[in-house]
């Protein structure tokens, strides 16, 4: 009698946690007044989101009568990814992106053309994506640089124009989870004869 007492705890305690396994295994379904498509899900807390590793650029210096123009700097595409506790890839989990800076916001293409822009929504410029069948979801972004502050003639003589320091970022969120990347620039001043 005390064995089935035994047996029939254990079942009820494998039962509970098979819901409960089942429930955290597949993430919350995202509702579709989030942004996410319909039958997408947020990444669980046990899952892991890698993206981009951050970086810095310097574009090409400007020369003294030649000043850089600033303008659009394409990235090649960003990857992120998302697996399970077991490193298994995630599919149809919903990530939201921002992109934003201290000069401006980085810009969202449709494809790896460059050539029409995805208008985020809000104030960061957010777009929504889901993972692929690889828990893969590919992001195609560009940054705008300011032009180079020029040289000034004091007189006869010239001053060289300040350097620009700035970064721009792409924050992912889904769930819990979260990964920032940073692409950190500097735009030289114009020199001086």
């Amino acid at each position: 009698m005390n064995i089935f007492k035994h047996s029939a705890f254990a079942i009820v305690l494998i039962l509970l946690s098979s819901s409960v396994v089942l429930f955290n295994g597949c993430g919350r379904q995202e509702a579709k007044s989030e942004g996410c498509p319909s039958g997408s899900y947020v990444a669980n807390s046990t899952d892991t989101m890698t993206g981009p590793v951050d970086g810095s650029l310097t574009p090409v210096a400007s020369t003294f009568g030649n000043a850089f123009t600033g303008g659009r700097v394409n990235f090649s595409p960003l990857e992120y990814t998302i697996v399970d506790k077991s490193g298994v890839p995630r599919n149809k989990v919903c990530v939201t992106f921002y992109t934003g800076g201290s000069y401006s916001d980085g810009v969202w293409y449709l494809d790896n053309s460059y050539s029409t822009v995805v208008n985020g929504t809000g104030a960061l410029n957010s777009v929504v994506a889901v993972t692929d069948d690889n828990g893969r979801i590919t992001l195609f972004w560009s940054i705008i640089l300011p032009p180079a502050n020029p040289a000034t003639l004091n007189g006869t003589t010239y001053t060289a124009g300040s350097d620009l320091t700035g970064n721009t970022f792409v924050q992912a969120y889904s769930g819990t989870l979260s990964s920032l990347f940073t692409e950190s620039w500097t735009v030289k001043g114009e020199p001086t004869p």
